[in-house]
């Protein structure tokens, strides 16, 4: 055991010595409280021993201010000591012996690897609403001002009624006229915030 080591271990067992100190101190100095107002309450008037029993307060508040001001200076050389134990350990760690070689090939012992940025480019934030995809896509929302990855949803519109019209007018009338409502591409699509839950922009097909 080193001589540091030695020395943290003393502050260490000082402190705890100091914390039991400081805690019997505080149990007395309550107890003598309590004493000094029941002869207060019985008395009406400060007697001898009611004076007596201020003084030994007044001598416990010195001890504990004693107390905690060798309690700051152990922590602050503790805290000196283990930033010198640091530096002697940097030190050593740094400084190689003679019989040491560095084997070339042989990778350094202090190295970091960092890992290769991913492959997929980061999504792209469209700030233009009027050229939002049909697909959810990063952007800004106009309401709550948050860079958000937008909720869409699709919803029948003029052009899914035109397609259907049309079907049935070239003879699709046993039900494949309704093909248009079951496809995505014949709706309007709808980008809405996640977390304001204000409508965004309405993407229609005409």
């Amino acid at each position: 055991m080193t001589s540091l080591d030695s020395e943290l271990e003393r502050i260490a067992t000082e402190l705890k010595h100091l914390t039991v100190r400081r805690q019997q101190l505080l149990e007395r100095k309550k107890i003598q409280c309590i004493f000094q107002e029941l002869k207060n309450r019985v008395e009406f008037g400060q007697t001898e021993e009611a004076a007596f029993c201020q003084h030994e307060i007044d001598s416990i508040d010195d001890k504990l201010k004693q107390l905690a001001e060798r309690k700051l200076e152990l922590q602050k050389s503790h805290k000196s000591i283990l930033s010198a134990k640091d530096i002697n350990s940097s030190k050593e760690e740094v400084s190689f012996t003679s019989s040491e070689k560095i084997v070339p090939g042989d990778p350094p012992n202090n190295v970091f690897f960092v890992e290769h940025p991913p492959n997929i480019p980061a999504p792209t934030v469209i700030l233009d609403l009027e050229k939002l995809p049909p697909c959810p896509c990063k952007t800004q929302c106009p309401e709550c001002n948050q860079f958000i990855m937008t909720e869409t949803f699709t919803s029948v519109s003029s052009v899914t009624w035109l397609v259907c019209f049309m079907t049935a007018l070239m003879g699709c009338v046993a039900g494949c006229c309704f093909i248009p409502f079951c496809l995505d591409k014949f709706k309007s699509t709808t980008h809405r915030c996640p977390k304001c839950r204000s409508e965004i922009q309405v993407i229609k097909k005409l």
